[in-house]
């Protein structure tokens, strides 16, 4: 199935459709999606194209989707005067920001722990220390974690916002596993401090690229990987050659995704285009998460019986243990990551009555 013909069939393709009819009335539009060129060059109007970096590449739905609807929203809610022009594929948008290759990137604040653990608490942590993510939306806007993001973005030139979500992680297989212990030296691939509990629990974690998962699954180079929600494993064909579920997911609440832009930048606009950036990023995460739930349960229904690991349980106990450890260890390592850590768990206590239980599928 066609990934965008399938995106087609939902109100998230028709809202997409609709902010990329606004930006044609202020300027003359090329065909429908192409990101790069979603506002056409306009001269005397003070027309700015930003350079957009993701490292995914433009095939994967559900992020490259996201990042071309943003682009879209941009355009539209400027009236034109800013385009945005995608580079897709590449290396880290983070790193292309900061030394001034990119004016903005899409992307898992997860893809950037190098530069600072504490980045992973707003992407979502592991375990049952992560939080629904409408919860960590609502956290970065009402419980304080926004400004905690920027203190520390700041640090590396970078302001960033929420702007997207993969959904709840499906964790797939492609081999049976009847034992704990015979994980011990299985390869895995998670995003974040998911690297940490995999080898906490017995796995080898390894990266690997989006494009590359379903070949290294189908020639058993992987025993397992978690990366994204429903649409996303659809778009990658990890259903097809992981016909296992895990059944315990180690991100089982997903990954947030960021727009993040050069700090002198954002500085730089005024407080209606900081508003309008702001605006065009909340919209899209809000469309990504209906996208997400609304296709869910026939993109990933409840695997039977004879598909889930037996080991389900004893893994999910196993992985919340070694997650409670990761983040702990996260936690202390400076001071900025003890005040993130700090006003995350009074978030995260206050909501707990409400949000007993895994985000909806996450463990498919």
């Amino acid at each position: 199935m066609d990934r965008r013909e399938f995106l087609r069939t939902t109100g998230a393709a028709a809202a997409a459709a609709a902010a990329t009819t606004a930006a044609s009335e202020a300027v003359a539009q090329p065909p429908a999606g192409v990101a790069s060129n979603v506002a056409a060059p306009a001269v005397g109007r003070g027309l700015k194209e930003l350079r957009l970096a993701m490292s995914w590449p433009d095939a994967t739905s559900g992020p490259a989707d996201q990042a071309h609807r943003l682009g879209q929203r941009i355009a539209a809610l400027s009236e034109g005067r800013y385009r945005v022009a995608i580079a897709h594929g590449g290396s880290s948008g983070f790193a292309a920001v900061r030394a001034g290759e990119a004016d903005l990137y899409f992307a898992s604040e997860n893809d950037h722990l190098d530069a600072h653990r504490a980045l992973a608490y707003f992407a979502g942590l592991p375990g049952n220390r992560g939080i629904a993510p409408r919860q960590l939306a609502n956290w970065l806007l009402v419980g304080g974690g926004q400004a905690l993001w920027d203190d520390l973005a700041a640090e590396f030139g970078v302001k960033a916002m929420l702007a997207g979500h993969t959904g709840g992680s499906i964790f797939r297989a492609c081999a049976r596993i009847d034992a704990m212990s015979e994980l011990q030296g299985g390869k895995v691939s998670v995003p974040g401090l998911g690297h940490d509990v995999a080898r906490g629990v017995g796995l080898v974690p390894v990266a690997v690229s989006a494009e590359e998962l379903a070949g290294a699954m189908a020639r058993g180079d992987l025993l397992a990987a978690e990366w994204g929600g429903a649409i996303t494993n659809l778009s990658l064909g990890l259903g097809k050659v992981a016909p296992f579920a895990v059944g315990a997911s180690i991100n089982r609440n997903g990954s947030g995704l960021s727009l993040g832009m050069s700090r002198r930048l954002w500085e730089r606009l005024s407080a209606s285009d900081q508003a309008m950036f702001e605006s065009a990023a909340a919209a899209e995460l809000q469309l990504s998460l209906a996208e997400e739930e609304a296709h869910r349960q026939f993109l990933a229904p409840t695997p039977n019986a004879d598909t889930v690991w037996p080991i389900a349980e004893e893994l999910d106990r196993a992985v919340r243990r070694v997650a409670d450890a990761v983040v702990a260890h996260v936690a202390g390592s400076d001071s900025r990551a003890q005040r993130i850590n700090a006003g995350y768990a009074v978030f995260r206590q206050a909501i707990t009555p409400m949000e007993t239980a895994p985000t909806a599928g996450a463990t498919a």
